[in-house]
């Protein structure tokens, strides 16, 4: 399935209305599903881009991620904020993209989303078990892994299991538009909570995104692209 090669933006200016009805006519059924869905679906100032066997989301103003905030960045007024993070973050052009693929066979896709879902669930369980929400509370995993102590080897415990659990994730078709389901990528710009495979986001656990609106926007967007989940 190729979908539209090097189709613009949304929200590039086009400069004739009639060029961009002729366009239009060329897309297929999926082409045409995508763009709607995206245009209605992405945050203000995103940007969609639909390839050749993919579909790109960007943020047109970059973002800054700071892995280690200090404690006194929490008490920062905005503005202050702001400049914290340009001084001690790295600076990030936030993209969140998806291969995208026909599937005339629909037991690939099932098998593959039955593999994904069993390790989300084990990882899952493995967090229950170490009763991780009790011993660690609000802190995250792997800040509570630090130290020693009861906590700290649950912690530990946790982390080696999920790290061999998501070794044998792959990437899943997670979403579809029409006939086109979507894979989302690893290493992705989205906060680890938020992570379909849990351990490859751009934005980890404890980690500090600038400015605040930018991992606001990501969120929006997640819960609207849940919308194109195809099974429960």
């Amino acid at each position: 399935m190729v979908l539209a090669i090097g189709a613009r933006l949304h929200g590039q200016q086009e400069t004739s209305p009639i060029a961009e009805r002729y366009r239009k006519r060329q897309l297929t059924a999926n082409e045409r599903a995508a763009e709607s869905f995206f245009r209605r679906n992405l945050p203000p100032g995103w940007s969609f881009l639909i390839e050749k066997h993919a579909i790109i989301l960007t943020r047109k103003a970059p973002a800054y991620v700071v892995l280690k905030p200090t404690e006194e960045s929490r008490y920062l007024a905005k503005p202050a904020l702001l400049t914290y993070a340009k001084n001690n973050g790295a600076l990030t052009n936030c993209t969140i993209a998806f291969r995208s693929e026909r599937h005339d066979d629909t037991a690939i896709v099932r098998q593959k989303v039955r593999l994904f879902k069993e390790i989300r669930r084990d990882t899952e369980a493995a967090y229950d078990r170490l009763r991780l929400k009790f011993l660690c509370g609000s802190q995250s995993v792997q800040h509570c892994a630090i130290g020693s102590g009861n906590a700290a080897e649950a912690a530990q415990e946790y982390l080696t299991t999920r790290r061999i659990l998501t070794e044998k994730l792959e990437v899943t078709p997670l979403y579809r538009i029409g006939t086109l389901y979507l894979y989302p990528l690893k290493n992705q710009c989205v906060p680890e909570e938020h992570d379909w495979y849990m351990v490859n986001s751009q934005i980890p656990a404890g980690a500090l995104m600038m400015p605040h609106e930018a991992r606001e926007e990501i969120e929006i967007l997640l819960r609207n692209i849940e919308q194109l989940k195809f099974w429960n």
